[in-house]
């Protein structure tokens, strides 16, 4: 299997690291919700109502696979809190009997 990850191809483990995650409900609820507007992990949360720690869990997957972006910043008070946002928009698996799964994220 094949995975073109935003102009690169990904192949073998890391290939198939983005297609079981990509096959879960929990990380594509995690996508969705932070698909053009950057959200909270309580934000997420409460939006695709996964628990907070599967939350977590599933951004720091997110973000090791580059599927997800992280930013942070300090609030009036001095406390530190980060915002995730999807890197992919869309996504195309494309199965043929001649040749081997492609994957597209963009």
């Amino acid at each position: 299997m094949q995975v073109l990850q935003q102009g690169r191809t990904l192949e073998g483990k890391d290939a198939d690291d983005i297609l079981k995650i990509i096959s879960n409900d929990q990380a594509l609820q995690i996508l969705r919700s932070t698909i053009g507007t950057p959200k909270s992990a309580w934000d997420i949360s409460i939006i695709s109502e996964i628990p907070l720690t599967q939350v977590y869990r599933w951004v720091k997957r997110l973000h090791n696979s580059g599927l997800v972006r992280v930013s942070g910043d300090t609030n009036s008070s001095g406390k530190k809190f980060f915002m995730y946002q999807s890197k992919v928009n869309a996504i195309k698996v494309t199965l043929t009997p001649t040749t081997e799964t492609l994957v597209e994220l963009s």
